[in-house]
């Protein structure tokens, strides 16, 4: 090797010694500090910022329009509080022209809500617990899906998302219903807690914050072991509602901004 391709490459090799010592510098610079105050940045948990929303939604419920709340009370299922209302049409016309028909026995729809209310509250077991206190015999299980679009996406306003509910007859000597389930979140909404988790690791990696959810149980009344078929129109228009007044009460003071839309991960988790 020649003088001067010997000094060069004892140059260059100079050169990237001292660029991965001042990486290294950097690093410890920064190390340093979350070292002696053992405060680790992944350790932090992300912030959830509808957390006062989702607050009082567990508190107070959900205000449906269209919809009139006869009581509302928090309670407590599987260890977990959730929101417990009945709801009627608000009104008689509002009835007959309600895509919801009630006539059994004037009977009121049950709209169970558990929000998540702090950073480490995840999905889990929650239909179980639900089974449990109901005490009802789950049977015609089928898998829903309804499409809505994404609120303020005036660049494309052609923008949707699909939610995806299950859908089945649970019944007990006393009360038939058609019951619709799923967690519900910004732009999106399935009833496996593992569709939410991937959508709240792609919040985390975008915006550093978590996905908020709200697990949703909707009981509909119909006749002793009845058909749910015949509710299924029904229970899909009263989803649709609870899911776009679930996201509007959500974006209310959100500091993050609108939402991503999350339906562009695809999974295979099934409904059940």
């Amino acid at each position: 090797m020649l003088p001067s391709q010997l000094d060069s490459f004892y140059r260059s090799t100079l050169i990237k010694q001292l660029v991965v010592l001042m990486i290294l510098a950097i690093a410890l610079a920064g190390a340093v500090p979350s070292y002696l105050t053992s405060q680790w940045p992944w350790q932090k948990v992300p912030e959830i910022s509808q957390l006062k929303q989702l607050k009082d939604m567990q508190k107070n419920g959900l205000s449906l329009p269209g919809w009139q709340t006869l009581s509302q009370r928090t309670v407590e299922i599987g260890g977990h509080k959730w929101s417990a209302q009945e709801i009627v049409p608000a009104t008689v016309d509002s009835q007959m022209n309600s895509q919801v028909n009630l006539q059994v026995n004037s009977q009121p729809v049950w709209l169970l809500l558990r929000p998540q209310t702090w950073a480490r509250d995840l999905p889990q077991v929650d239909w179980m617990d639900i089974n449990g206190v109901r005490q009802w015999t789950a049977d015609s299980r089928k898998a829903l899906e309804f499409t809505l679009p994404v609120a303020g996406s005036q660049s494309q306003p052609n923008r949707t998302y699909s939610v995806k509910a299950r859908f089945f007859r649970g019944w007990t000597q006393r009360r038939t219903d058609a019951v619709m389930q799923w967690y519900a979140w910004p732009d999106g909404g399935h009833p496996a807690p593992s569709r939410w988790f991937w959508a709240d690791q792609l919040q985390q990696l975008r915006h550093r914050q978590h996905l908020p959810w709200v697990a949703v149980s909707i009981q509909i009344p119909i006749k002793p072991l009845g058909d749910i078929e015949t509710a299924e129109a029904e229970a899909k228009a009263l989803a649709q509602l609870v899911q776009t007044t679930l996201m509007k009460s959500l974006r209310k003071n959100d500091t993050v901004g609108q939402a991503d839309s999350f339906t562009s991960i695809s999974m295979s988790t099934s409904v059940y």
